[in-house]
């Protein structure tokens, strides 16, 4: 899950400087796989990624970002060339 780290402002939003840290992790203790080898979660320190789900070709669909204790829901539309077109929050 890619964050834009930045000025909000250059990416067309509200001047925003808001930076979420994250910490070193390691395979046995940041990353959860099943058994395809797809990530199911992720913990970088106060944010994790839970929820990961894929569609039939591995790619991602869904995921609940968790950021110092609010959780939110994403969705991800992709092109017939796989590329992201959409990232929706799922209420």
């Amino acid at each position: 899950m890619a964050r834009f780290i930045g000025n909000s402002s250059a990416k067309g939003g509200v001047p925003s400087i808001t930076i979420v840290p994250t910490t070193a992790y390691n395979r046995s203790t940041g990353i959860t796989t099943d058994a395809n080898n797809n990530v199911t979660s992720i913990t970088l320190g106060d944010a994790s990624y839970t929820s990961i789900l894929y569609n039939a070709v591995g790619l991602i669909t869904s995921y609940t970002e968790t950021i110092a204790g609010s959780s939110k829901t994403f969705a991800l539309t992709y092109d017939a060339n796989s590329t992201v077109t959409q990232i929706t929050q799922v209420v």
